[in-house]
This record gives structure tokens, C-alpha cells and sequence, in this order.
């Protein structure tokens, strides 16, 4: 597989094949994402976060050409008039003219106002047209799907005038979904891994056939299952909060080349896994069990009457939590900075009395003077790096 940066999508327009999602990304973490160099930033109507994209990106001087923004289509936003408004939405939220890429989130359509309360027939064909005249209109440039699996992607395209550019879909160490991946690659659709280091799907490093291999080519392990994926086709999203996690991330797409040999033993010792939202409500109806299908319909039509009553905007939900959680994280900043300054200027007074202080606050005479300045300084440098 090539180390180049991009690749070309089947609508024509080149896509970064490493970028950074955004979800429950706040401002500052986005700046610091773009400012390690992610371009390419994954986003989405039911992340809330959008605004903050927006300002991050025109924050950053850098020219709105060499970025390639991502939004996705909510569940409730899938009928013909309904894209356009969601779409223009995202485009004044993001203060932008144009999406790069623009998805179906997820193969549900529901009533709008609801959750769960499945609007008709399953079918895209009315979205995917709406989404083709915003093509034409030249506010969106690429279009495609997300989690869809090969019969949803089969029946969308016998009525499509425009391919799916991409499918979005779960694709890590730990489940690797080489199935959909091949039948993707093989009909020129770019697949995009969304979780590509298995958060919450347990520790990467206890895989010993991925930390030997990235071991041997002296490189992290996140970076080595990044990697992995790039090697055989796929575009990954990973998320970090850590500009030097996003930095190490980002430079999985100039290598290491990895031998034919080692590719093939990474992907033979993979494990089938499961993905990490298993279908309980029959998403995929091809490999959905009947209890699952049944369980879906039962909610379907639980649903249909509740929110005959009473109605329910994700999206407006969504935003407000985006809000809250920019007030969360600036409280917390200016809680941490006030910690550190506190720390810093008792280090410099017991320093100025010829004593030792460690930045917990605890006292140690029997450490070396020499050394307990660096180990105060590296102590005061985790307290600043942000955590993942």
C-alpha cells in the first residue's frame, strides 16, 4: 500500500487518508488537533460540536482548501426536504460554503421528532437524490454512507445516479470487518475506519503480535494498528484529545512500509471479534437474528405512539451538551492552571529556603538536590499534557 497522504475518491477529489474525529472533541482540543496537523476532521449533526469545528478551523489561519470536512446525516434528518435544511445547518454552524464529504449516518431512518420510530420503509433512495442535487449545487463535494453493510449499500446503488464515494464503518485490530472491507475495495469504495484503535474494546498493547511487530519497527502501537489498517485499504479517524498522540497518529500515513510478510501475519492473527455496538435491534437485517428484528419492531411501534405526545431534537440536545461540556472543560483548564501556578510558586519559595518540594505538595530531604529539580519539572510537564 502507497504512503501517500491522500487518496482519490471515486468522485474525483483527493481525501487525507489519516483524520482526527471529533466527537466530544471540545474547541481547544480540535485547535490542538489541526494545529499537530490533522487535516482532515471527522465530524457529525449528533456530535453538537460542529460550531466549535468551525471556529477552530477559521482560528487556525490555515486556508479552508486544505482542509477536508465530514458531516453525517442524523437518523431523523433523511427525508428530502429535511438534508437540505441539516446541510445548511451544518454549513452556518461551520462557517463554511461546502462539506467535503458528506454521510448517512447510520442505515435507521426515523420519524422526525422521534427515536427508534422507523419512518416507513428502509429505503434511502429520496435521501440519497436530496443528496445528489447538493452535489450539484456544489455544497457538498463527495457523498457516501456510514455503517451500512454490503445488501444496504447494493440496494442504494440500483437507484443511484451518483456512487458512494465512502462507507464509514467499525474496522480495528479487534474486529477487522474484512468481509465488508473487500466487498468496499472491490467495487471502488473507500472505506473509512471509525474507532481504528478499538477504544473501549480493550487494551491494544496486550495484542503481542501487534506489539511485537511494533516493536520491531520501533514505533507505537496505536501507530502500528493504524498502520495495519492502511495497509490493507482503509482510512481511519482515530480521536485523541493529546496533540502529541494526534501528531503520532497522523504520521501512521508516511509509514512504516510494512513487508508483505508482516501485513499478512497482522492480519491472520486477527480475531473476528464483535463490533461494539451489537445489533439488538435488527440495523442489518441480512445478518440481524429474529429476536433482534422483533425487538426492533417492538420499539417501532412503542415509540410511533409515545412520540405522538411529545417529541424529542437530538440535534438541539446535542448542541446544548456541546455547550455545557466547552464550559466544562474551561473550568477545568482554569482550575488546572491555577493548581499549577499555586505548585509552582511553592516549589520556588521552599526552593529559595534550600528545601525540596514535589509538585503533590509532599517534602523528601533525602533526594538528591540535583536530580529533584528535572524530577519536579517532569513531574509539573504530566500535570500540563492532556490525557487522551
Amino acid at each position: 500500500m502507497s504512503t501517500d497522504p491522500t487518496i482519490t475518491l471515486s468522485s474525483g477529489h483527493a481525501m487525507p487518508r489519516v483524520g482526527l474525529g471529533t466527537s466530544k472533541l471540545v474547541e481547544k482540543q480540535i485547535a490542538d488537533g489541526i494545529e499537530a496537523g490533522a487535516r482532515h476532521l471527522d465530524c457529525a449533526r449528533m456530535y453538537g460540536n460542529e460550531a466549535a469545528v468551525g471556529r477552530a478551523v477559521r482560528a487556525s489561519k490555515v486556508p479552508r482548501s486544505q482542509f477536508f470536512l465530514t458531516s453525517k446525516l442524523f437518523m431523523t434528518e433523511l427525508r428530502r426536504d429535511a438534508v437540505g435544511e441539516a446541510v445548511a445547518d451544518t454549513l452556518n454552524d461551520m462557517q463554511t460554503d461546502y462539506l467535503d464529504l458528506l454521510l448517512i449516518h447510520w442505515p435507521l431512518k426515523y420519524k422526525p421528532g422521534t427515536l427508534f420510530a422507523r419512518d416507513g420503509a428502509q429505503d434511502f433512495a429520496e435521501t440519497w437524490a436530496a443528496m445528489e442535487a447538493l452535489v450539484k449545487d456544489g455544497k457538498v463535494r463527495s457523498i457516501g454512507v456510514s455503517n451500512f453493510d454490503a445488501a444496504q449499500l447494493e440496494a442504494l446503488m440500483e437507484t443511484a445516479s451518483i456512487k458512494p464515494a465512502v462507507n464509514q464503518i467499525e474496522a480495528h485490530p479487534r474486529f477487522p470487518n474484512s468481509a465488508l472491507v473487500a466487498w468496499c475495495l472491490a467495487r471502488n469504495i473507500a472505506v473509512v475506519a471509525w474507532g481504528p484503535l478499538a477504544s473501549g474494546r480493550g487494551r491494544l498493547a496486550e495484542d503481542q503480535v501487534l506489539w511485537t511487530t511494533a516493536n520491531m519497527h520501533q514505533v507505537s502501537v496505536p501507530r502500528m494498528a493504524l498502520r495495519w489498517n492502511l495497509e490493507r485499504g482503509v482510512c481511519v479517524v482515530p480521536r485523541s484529545a493529546n496533540p502529541e498522540h494526534v501528531r503520532d497518529c497522523l504520521e501512521a500515513a508516511a509509514g512504516p512500509k510494512l513487508p508483505k510478510a508482516d501485513v499478512e501475519l497482522l492480519t491472520r492473527s486477527r480475531p473476528e471479534g464483535r463490533r461494539r455496538f451489537p445489533d439488538a435491534i435488527g440495523v442489518w437485517p441480512a445478518s440481524a437474528n429474529v429476536a433482534c428484528r422483533l425487538l426492533g419492531w417492538w420499539l417501532h411501534v412503542l415509540c410511533s405512539v409515545l412520540f405522538r405526545v411529545c417529541s424529542v431534537d437530538v440535534v438541539s440536545i446535542a448542541k446544548r451538551r456541546a455547550i455545557k461540556r466547552e464550559a466544562t472543560y474551561a473550568a477545568f483548564v482554569r482550575e488546572r492552571d491555577a493548581a499549577i501556578a499555586a505548585m509552582e510558586a511553592k516549589i520556588a519559595a521552599r526552593a529559595a529556603e534550600g528545601k525540596m518540594t514535589f509538585t503533590d505538595g509532599s517534602e523528601d530531604m533525602s533526594v538528591d538536590p540535583a536530580i529533584d529539580p528535572k524530577l519536579a519539572a517532569a513531574r509539573l510537564e504530566m500535570l500540563r499534557t492532556p490525557a487522551d
